[in-house]
């Protein structure tokens, strides 16, 4: 029997035509897209290094080094104004790395396995957070502790607001896939004791996406900029905000050069995260 009409098998030359001009056409959309994104990139880092009027832009260069054409004057620069800013960033990513494992995973284990009258809407409460502008859980903040204004831990706490919902979103998503809690009861009639339960069965279930919720929490606290920027003071100051203080003050070299600096803090930790995630990351970002 003859193929029906308008029919082409797979594979055929009809069919290859047909698909041939669509593959070209995402595939020339898709790298558009990619130049948009990368090509800034690629400005900042490329200008943190080159004298810029050969990029023909006008910038001052006012700061003693090398007068080549590439030169890392800047970057020392920039470290040497900005060093406490960026340990300070690192430290607040550090510490909501470590508070969002003590707090976030047996949060997220009792909203999973231990579920009680409301933990749903607990569950939800967590998440909203992320629904709310930065500026306006900073100024809660600021109203909430107004005798402690200025203190560092007022930021971590800024942070923290907005890191835990990523860390229990991705733990009760690995908890429910997993059903840990079979496995449980499955230890426990085998004669596991609660603390081997948890050692045995409760934290290989959740080592993964507790790795994943560490590395977005980790890139978030880094890059935190909406809740810090009313609770900074010139003492305790991340980076994002002399970051922001930077592009608008200084010359292109300058910026160009913290923010080269910023991307090294964040790009190896979102690769990881990438490498490591996959969709899982995906599901967790888009809240799923």
């Amino acid at each position: 029997m003859s193929p029906a009409a308008g029919f082409s098998p797979a594979g055929s030359p009809g069919l290859r035509s047909r698909t041939l001009p669509g593959t070209i056409l995402a595939g020339t959309v898709t790298a558009g897209l990619l130049a948009a994104i990368v090509a800034p990139v690629l400005v900042l880092v490329v200008g943190s290094v080159l004298d810029t009027r050969l990029m023909g832009v006008s910038s001052e260069q006012w700061v003693p080094g090398s007068g080549g054409a590439v030169s890392l004057k800047w970057f020392a620069y920039v470290l040497r104004l900005s060093t406490p800013m960026l340990l300070f960033s690192l430290r607040l990513a550090v510490l909501s790395v470590a508070l969002c494992l003590v707090i976030g995973v047996p949060g997220a284990y009792v909203l999973a396995q231990r579920p009680f009258r409301g933990s749903a809407l607990l569950e939800e409460a967590v998440l909203i957070p992320l629904s709310i502008p930065g500026i306006t859980v900073s100024i809660a903040l600021i109203e909430a502790f107004a005798l402690w204004r200025g203190r560092w831990w007022l930021v971590l706490c800024g942070h923290l607001v907005y890191t835990i919902p990523f860390m229990v979103k991705a733990v009760t998503a690995a908890l429910r896939a997993s059903d840990v809690a079979t496995l449980e009861r499955a230890a426990q009639t085998l004669g596991a004791r609660t603390f081997d339960r948890l050692r045995l069965v409760v934290l290989p279930s959740v080592r993964h996406a507790a790795l994943v919720g560490s590395l977005l929490v980790f890139a978030i606290s880094w890059g935190e900029f909406n809740v810090s920027y009313l609770l900074n003071t010139p003492l305790n100051q991340t980076y994002p905000a002399a970051l922001y203080a930077t592009f608008t003050f200084n010359s292109f070299q300058v910026s160009a050069a913290a923010g080269t600096i910023f991307l090294a803090g964040v790009l190896p930790a979102l690769l990881v995260l990438q490498w490591v995630g996959g969709a899982e990351t995906v599901d967790v970002e888009q809240g799923v």
